[in-house]
């Protein structure tokens, strides 16, 4: 299956806010979602939800037929409470 990218609005400013060798590892891990996005561990209590643990960090995305949403990227303590926020 090919999956086309996406990003929530707001996920680029996300990415602004990160350090150079934090993109660096965070660009591997996009990678490597695309080439399966199931292969990392869905949040529970939310259908459709991926996060992906890196260092102090976490991406959420999500799987909508054959797009994958980039919904947010940062650092734990704040992760979950944005991306609350973002999927309304």
């Amino acid at each position: 299956m090919t999956w086309v990218l996406k990003a929530h609005p707001l996920f680029e400013k996300d990415l602004k806010k990160l350090d150079k060798p934090v993109k660096e590892r965070l660009k591997e891990l996009i990678f490597r979602i695309k080439e399966d996005p199931n292969r990392f561990k869905p949040l529970r209590g939310y259908t459709g939800l991926f996060r992906v643990r890196f260092s102090n960090f976490r991406l959420v995305y999500a799987l909508e037929g054959e797009i994958i949403w980039l919904i947010i990227v940062d650092k734990r303590k704040r992760v979950y409470r944005e991306m609350l926020k973002r999927i309304k």
